[in-house]
This record gives structure tokens, sequence and C-alpha cells, in this order.
């Protein structure tokens, strides 16, 4: 019993863990510190899926890596730093003596709970009719996740960044932080052109 609730409490904490990692990488390529970071991110939020355009366009998904390196369709902006904090994570675990069927769970878990949150759902989420709009147990979650994301999409500050909701399928984070909006507000033209100077290098191919 003391062994199943060592690996529940090691799951429930990578999760959670995956949440606060995703939203932290999320938003640092939002911020324009790092510029080479934004670059694939931003071509998702400004050339194929833009603030003015219906964020669920299609059947399929139009991917922002095509042309780029990428593993599969998780791009290199995501992939670097990444790597970068697993490693870390692993050297923490490593020096707080963590066993090592610990270390495997929470890191197997960190790994599938990102991909299934930032990759799986977070694409779907641009795509018509995906299976959990019509789940009865899920349709709530997805459609509000889906709204709150597409606000995401829309939401520009003056400085040409998009500053809310974070999140893909959580968003406690962005409580915690500030960063929650529920409702969409007028489109903002003043930072719709900065961004557009800001990430010009999209626009030159």
């Amino acid at each position: 019993m003391h062994a199943i609730a060592n690996i529940a409490g090691c799951i429930m904490g990578s999760i959670v863990a995956a949440e606060f990692l995703g939203y932290v990488l999320h938003r640092l390529m939002h911020s324009g510190w790092i510029p080479w970071l934004s670059a694939s991110h931003m071509k998702h939020h400004l050339v194929l899926y833009g603030p003015l355009q219906k964020q669920r366009p299609g059947e399929t998904y139009m991917d922002a890596t095509s042309g780029a390196l990428a593993i599969g369709n998780i791009g290199l902006e995501w992939i670097i730093p990444s790597a970068v904090i697993l490693a870390i994570s692993l050297v923490i675990l490593s020096l707080f003596h963590i066993s090592y069927l610990n270390r495997t769970c929470c890191m197997g878990t960190i790994l599938a709970w990102s991909f299934l949150m930032f990759s799986y759902l977070h694409d779907r989420m641009h795509i018509k009719d995906f299976w959990m709009e019509r789940a009865p147990i899920l349709r709530r979650w997805f459609v509000r996740a889906r709204r709150l994301h597409d606000i995401h999409h829309h939401a520009l500050n003056n400085q040409g960044l998009m500053d809310k909701n974070f999140g893909i399928g959580f968003f406690a984070f962005d409580k915690l932080f500030g960063t929650l909006a529920f409702d969409t507000l007028a489109f903002n033209q003043r930072g719709y052109a900065a961004a557009k100077i800001r990430f010009r290098s999209l626009y030159l191919d």
C-alpha cells in the first residue's frame, strides 16, 4: 500500500511540475526575451492562426514546423529548453537521492503529460470535430479549455505580445500568476501592428 501511495504521489507531483514548467516555457516564448526561441511559435500565432483568423479552420492542423528541424511537429523552441530543464531536474533528483524507480516515474510522467497537453491536445484544439467535443464526460472541459486557448491567440498587449492563458487544458498557474482571461477583449490594432514589426521576419518568406 505504501509503494502504491508513493507512486501515486510521484505521478501527481510530476503532473503539477509538468503543468508549471509548460506554463513557464510557453510564457517565455511569448515574452520576447529570447527572440530565436519565439520564431516557430510565433509563426503558429501570427501567420497560421493569427489574431484575425478563426482558430479552428479545417480538418487538418497547420504545422508551423514544416520545413524546419523538429521531432514530429515539436519544434526546437520546445525541445532545447525542455531538454535543459529535464537535465537539471534529473540532477536535482539525484542530489536528493531519489530512488531510480521514482526518478523514472517522475521523468516519464512529465514527458507523457507534456506531450499530451502541449502537443496532442493543443494541436487538436485547432481541428474541427475533435472527438472530445462529443465525449459526454470530457466535452464541457474541452470546450471551455479551447475557448480560453482561443483567447490566448487573440489577446495582444501594446508591445505586440500575447500575454494571456498560457495553459492548454488547465489554467491553475494562469490564475496564480495573473495571466488568466475569461473574456475576449476588443481587438488591439496597435498591439497587432507592434507584433508584425517585432516578428517581421515571419512575413519575409
